[in-house]
């Protein structure tokens, strides 16, 4: 049997560029992971201070906020495929972040893992055609792929990191937060009663990220350090994430109301809900389940 399984991810501003040897683009950070590869020419990327040279066939793999700043670096015209990109599947956020490395060269086994995909995805975003679903499929398949290639070289290059203790309480403070939403516990660690405001406030959330690292035997503060360190957000960044994917979830349910999903994660009422999912998402959450159900 297949466990399963429950990830979302997102890609954005995904290009394939030709630039003149002129061509530059100002520091900046962004909240996004980043596969930056270099096609033709040269380019010069300075990550957090340091400088790196790219040629033809390497890649740089940046994290969320890394600074970085590029030029195109020779005489020549410069291009490059860049793809933005996030994905809430914990042990690949934790080896992500675990990297040390930003820039990996054309023969690098990581580059060589992943060169196929990005190529696949080269060729999908260079069709000038009008984007169907069967593209975007084709899509999200070639996205999966870079995935696994990703997880299977950075767990190869990584074996024995995960056992350190950052790692281990890390992955303690996640699991307990992922078992409070999966359950539907309060703080306390029981069931959330009705007419509590449950998992909305935010109060409710610093209550129960301290009930989570609770006996850990660290302070708050050293496990809020030692969780950002390994997934690049706070514990409480990272419960809000899980009760937005569970809050969808549950509103694709065609059995489910609005009303029952509302109750289902611990608000006092279905205002309450809906008010903090508009905030996540943008629209009321009526409206999103209506995509799926007619």
């Amino acid at each position: 049997m297949l466990p399963d399984m429950d990830s979302t991810f997102r890609i954005f501003a995904a290009h394939l560029r030709t630039v003149t040897c002129e061509w530059s683009y100002p520091e900046h950070s962004h909240p996004l992971f980043e596969v930056n590869l270099v096609l033709s020419g040269s380019q010069e990327m300075i990550v957090n201070g340091q400088r790196y040279i790219q040629k033809p066939g390497d890649l740089m793999l940046l994290s969320p906020e890394d600074v970085h700043e590029s030029r195109a670096a020779g005489p020549e015209r410069m291009t490059y495929y860049c793809l933005h990109f996030n994905v809430d599947e914990r042990l690949l956020r934790e080896l992500l972040f675990r990297s040390d490395d930003f820039l990996y060269t054309e023969y690098s086994p990581l580059t060589r893992a992943i060169r196929p995909s990005l190529d696949k995805l080269i060729e999908l975003t260079s069709e000038n055609a009008e984007f169907r679903l069967a593209n975007k499929m084709r899509t999200l398949s070639v996205v999966f792929e870079l995935f696994a290639g990703l997880s299977e070289n950075l767990e190869r290059s990584r074996e024995g990191a995960a056992g350190s203790k950052m790692n281990r309480i890390a992955a303690e403070i996640a699991a307990g937060l992922e078992r409070y939403v999966e359950l539907g516990e309060d703080s306390s660690g029981g069931e959330v009663m009705e007419g509590s405001e449950g998992i909305e406030s935010e109060d409710t959330s610093r209550e129960t990220v301290a009930a989570v690292i609770e006996g850990l035997g660290y302070s708050a503060s050293s496990c809020n350090r030692m969780f950002h360190n390994v997934y690049g957000m706070s514990p409480r960044q990272y419960l809000s994430a899980l009760k937005l994917k569970k809050a969808k979830l549950l509103l694709m349910e065609p059995d489910m109301s609005v009303e029952a999903v509302s109750a289902r994660l611990g608000y006092k009422d279905i205002a309450h809900f809906s008010r903090q999912f508009k905030r996540w998402t943008g629209e009321p959450p009526g409206k999103f389940r209506g995509k799926f159900h007619i």
